[in-house]
């Protein structure tokens, strides 16, 4: 892991370790047999609303930017919970998707340490390793399936801090690159993933690293069949967070906006003081 790659390439490339990828494959493949039961089944393991928005939610939008998908997020400040729930689930589906989210939780968090410490050290962000640790409770797990057809994942860049893609059922993921602006597909397989930052670590650094964009394109496969992802959103506490009341919607704003930005000018227009919950 080379975090002085994020300055050339956007991202950092991370080989598996033998037990973060058997984890990793562990999690996918009971994500797929979770999805195979019945709704009615999978909804008791929803929580919150469209705002904490944690467990199982199905998003049926419409627009010319729908999402038509599942997925689940997942953490370990609410594992507990998700495994009470489980109990009124016959189907040992349930619990086994659990299980192997608590594995992938436990086999994950060493390579995100790395890269924290890394990044403290080379990128002069004081205190930060010490940061992302104390929030491991809210690391969140995301499990995707998109349901077949032409729209996949819209070009965007993610708010929070730092982003590792972690598995994939099919190709089609790609990223904007920073100095060509050009798209590319981005290097995931089984054996290794790739770690990139969002717009909270693009200024939590000061600008030293930049949000990359990305996307997912539908493939043949993934219009018939449809297509089923992990990522994890990895944040920390910050003082001034990114303005989803002026800013709700990534997506909607110009692709690699943040690139040529100055520090100034991303603190400014786009993040404000962290708003106390209601």
């Amino acid at each position: 892991m080379n975090v002085l790659d994020l300055q050339k390439h956007g991202f950092v490339t991370v080989q598996y370790p033998v037990a973060l990828r058997r984890a990793v494959h562990a999690a996918m493949s009971s994500w797929i047999q979770f999805c195979d039961l019945p709704d009615h089944e999978k909804r008791k393991l929803s929580g919150g609303d469209r705002i904490e928005d944690y467990g199982y939610v199905r998003r049926q939008d419409s627009g010319s930017k729908a999402d038509n998908k599942e997925y689940f997020h997942l953490f370990k400040g609410r594992a507990a919970e998700f495994h009470d729930k489980s109990a009124s689930i016959a189907d040992r589906r349930a619990l086994e998707f659990l299980q192997a989210g608590d594995s992938l939780i436990k086999e994950i968090h060493p390579i995100v340490m790395r890269f924290a410490r890394d990044m403290e050290k080379f990128y002069r962000m004081d205190g930060f390793a010490r940061e992302v640790e104390c929030s491991s409770d809210v690391w969140t797990f995301r499990y995707l399936h998109y349901f077949g057809g032409e729209t996949l994942a819209n070009s965007h860049a993610d708010r929070l801090g730092f982003t590792l893609h972690l598995d994939e059922t099919d190709t089609g993921g790609q990223y904007l690159c920073i100095r060509t602006r050009k798209w590319m597909p981005w290097p995931v397989n089984h054996q290794q993933t790739i770690i990139f930052p969002s717009l909270g670590l693009q200024h939590r650094s000061r600008n030293r690293v930049k949000a990359l964009w990305h996307k997912v394109e539908p493939t043949p496969l993934s219009i018939k069949d449809g297509r089923f992802a992990m990522v994890a959103f990895i944040d920390f506490p910050q003082d001034r967070e990114w303005d989803k009341y002026k800013h709700q919607r990534v997506q909607d704003l110009p692709e690699g906006f943040n690139y040529d930005l100055t520090f100034e000018e991303l603190d400014r227009e786009y993040f404000a003081p962290q708003r106390e919950a209601a």
